[in-house]
């Protein structure tokens, strides 16, 4: 599913670019969720991760350009398209790494162009991010850049090479998350990615060299799930 946000204060052109984009969904069996916002206090307010953002530049109480520069604080990897009436304003947008920008009215030969061009920008093969909320923006992260995840107090802190990343969790939820994607308990507090797996000796689990504790209950499951997954890299 791609998840995608068009802020604009005008409700017809709103609902003009929405209509673009389903269309372009349904001739090429794309499956996709579109949101709208009328403005981008709202859509800041609001915001959850999405795939690819359509911004109006000119909306009133906060333009799309600020918007922007807040969006870059919660989200720095989502794509960014200006729509905009005046190409000039479009040049600003490589100070927020906007990925291109549509000129108004938009047609839907130009839309279909540039969707097209986006699109080969996802990674749809791969597996989707991880979206971890903190108390004032979201983190992206790549299932395999998860080393394992730790279950403290209410939280689950998600252990990356790049640092520790909290969020308000149970680990039924994160186990559900990425459960397809290698992750396996190896005790009811610690959930890991066998991809980053070393060895595995009596009651430890080496990850990047870090010691982690095997329970005796979850002990033969896991042995058996990091087997398996290495036989199925061996037939890769």
């Amino acid at each position: 599913m791609i998840d995608i946000a068009v802020v604009e204060d005008n409700r017809e052109q709103a609902a003009a670019l929405e209509a673009h984009i389903k269309t372009y969904a349904a001739q090429h069996k794309i499956p996709i969720s579109v949101t709208l916002f009328y403005d981008a206090v709202t859509f800041l307010d609001k915001y959850s991760p999405f795939h690819i953002v359509y911004m109006d530049i000119m909306m009133p109480m906060l333009n799309g350009m600020d918007a922007a520069k807040a969006l870059r604080e919660k989200d720095g990897k989502v794509i960014l398209i200006f729509v905009t009436t005046m190409r000039q304003y479009a040049i600003q947008g490589y100070e927020v790494s906007a990925a291109d920008f549509i000129v108004k009215p938009v047609s839907y030969p130009e839309f279909a162009l540039k969707f097209t061009r986006v699109l080969g920008r996802l990674d749809r093969t791969a597996a989707p991010d991880v979206f971890i909320r903190s108390e004032s923006s979201f983190v992206r992260l790549s299932p395999g850049d998860i080393r394992y995840v730790e279950v403290k107090g209410h939280h689950c802190v998600y252990h990356t090479a790049d640092g520790e990343y909290r969020q308000y969790q149970t680990m039924k939820n994160a186990q559900t998350l990425l459960g397809e994607y290698g992750f396996v308990r190896c005790n009811n507090f610690l959930l890991v990615n066998l991809a980053h797996v070393d060895r595995v000796e009596g009651l430890n689990v080496y990850v990047d060299g870090e010691a982690l504790q095997v329970s005796h209950p979850r002990r033969r499951a896991f042995l058996e799930a990091f087997t398996s997954f290495m036989e199925s890299r061996r037939c890769d």
